[in-house]
């Protein structure tokens, strides 16, 4: 094989085949191609609107981030808050049932006591030893099977 004058080393886009426009693009991927060829299609202004309209969209989205993180934070707290009031009002609840116990017990042992000493005072004002027996709801049962089958 021997060179001419006239032809080079490397070949060019003449020897290899190519039109001159596809020579141009020879050293371009082909996304960059692509988005050369659609930077002639779009016109600069469009292309501007549009990087506008999505800074735009891009602060209104930062800008309810920070407001959600906001609340996100502020319901944490609320709801920390809340759960020490619940225990605390539970806490409450339990005690003050504790000490309605122990009053009713109470109350039971001085009618028992009264009935002992005065059955004919305590008979005559209608004091009933059975028929005053509380009736237990569905919280007391389960609370004593559970007692029993400790």
């Amino acid at each position: 094989f021997v060179m001419s004058d006239d032809m080079s080393a490397s070949p060019s886009s003449e020897h290899l085949g190519l039109t001159n426009e596809e020579s141009i693009y020879q050293n371009y991927t082909a996304s960059e191609v692509l988005v050369q060829g659609l930077a002639g299609v779009v016109s600069q202004a469009d292309v501007e609107l549009m990087v506008r309209a999505q800074k735009k969209m891009l602060q209104r989205f930062e800008k309810t981030n920070e407001m959600l993180s906001n609340v996100n934070s502020l319901s944490a707290t609320r709801l920390a808050k809340a759960e020490k009031d619940f225990k605390d009002h539970t806490q409450n609840v339990v005690e003050m049932k504790k000490d309605l116990e122990i009053i009713f017990k109470r109350i039971r042992r001085i009618k028992v006591k009264l009935a002992e000493q005065m059955p004919t005072a305590y008979s005559a004002i209608g004091g009933r030893e059975e028929g005053d027996k509380e009736e237990d709801d569905e919280y007391d049962v389960a609370i004593k099977e559970k007692k029993a089958g400790k």
